[in-house]
């Protein structure tokens, strides 16, 4: 009861406003690096900046395995289970080079956040209007062809239950249109740490592992589904 406490007050007065702080800082740190020098690596410096201050405020320690199938050196599409607010920031901190985020359109509309998502080529995904997420697919895969690597999380949002939910196949799309390989991962612990729809952050420890790449040389539009099962299963095993 006391821990909990004790917990709930270092939310309130400690971890939320630094969260917010450092969102705010890094944001407009970021949007001033992308106009000045939009070829600069500054953006992806202040970056993984912000994700290690994140990660600090909100007492979270990161353990990553499967380092050595990281592909720095080549563009992949990262797909990872989610369970909290905290996993994107985990996942920068812990593969360590440039990758872009698909996630949901209304990320891009927070003030500063979303602002600093659409500068850095960070790609908004409506999934309740098929069309527009084609488009959206569509820019995505034109972006992993000329080296973009991007995280996605094929479940469409956060676990409720922390259960991997049935994954929605269009991402797997882009991996697929620019023949690159699928990155599985599963995070472990930041549930815990903070839960959906919860202001109370519990910190801990967050275990990132990181699987073999799943092939997609040759793979066509009737593979989707195929792929996505498979990664589903990669990620399972992971967890």
């Amino acid at each position: 009861m006391l821990l909990n406490a004790i917990r709930w007050l270092r939310s309130i007065f400690i971890s939320i406003p630094l969260i917010v702080l450092g969102t705010i800082a890094a944001a407009t740190l970021g949007i001033a690096a992308s106009l000045v020098m939009p070829k600069s690596p500054a953006l992806d410096r202040i970056k993984k900046a912000w994700a290690r201050w994140i990660l600090a405020v909100a007492f979270v320690s990161i353990r990553v395995r499967g380092r050595e199938n990281i592909a720095s050196d080549r563009t992949v599409l990262y797909c990872s289970n989610h369970l909290s607010y905290l996993d994107p920031p985990a996942l920068v901190a812990a593969l360590g080079h440039p990758v872009r985020f698909l996630a949901k359109e209304s990320l891009f509309r927070v003030p500063f956040l979303g602002w600093a998502m659409r500068r850095e080529g960070d790609i908004p995904i409506e999934k309740d209007h098929p069309r527009a997420a084609a488009r959206s697919l569509e820019r995505a895969a034109q972006a992993a062809r000329r080296g973009t690597s991007f995280v996605v999380f094929p479940e469409g949002g956060r676990s409720l239950d922390g259960k991997l939910q049935p994954f929605l196949s269009g991402a797997f799309r882009l991996a697929i249109e620019a023949q690159v390989p699928v990155v599985p991962i599963g995070i472990r612990g930041s549930r815990e740490a903070l839960r959906p729809g919860s202001l109370l952050i519990r910190g801990g420890a967050v275990s990132v592992v990181i699987g073999e790449p799943v092939a997609t040389d040759g793979l066509t539009a009737r593979d989707q589904e195929a792929l996505s099962r498979r990664v589903e299963q990669a990620i399972q095993a992971l967890l």
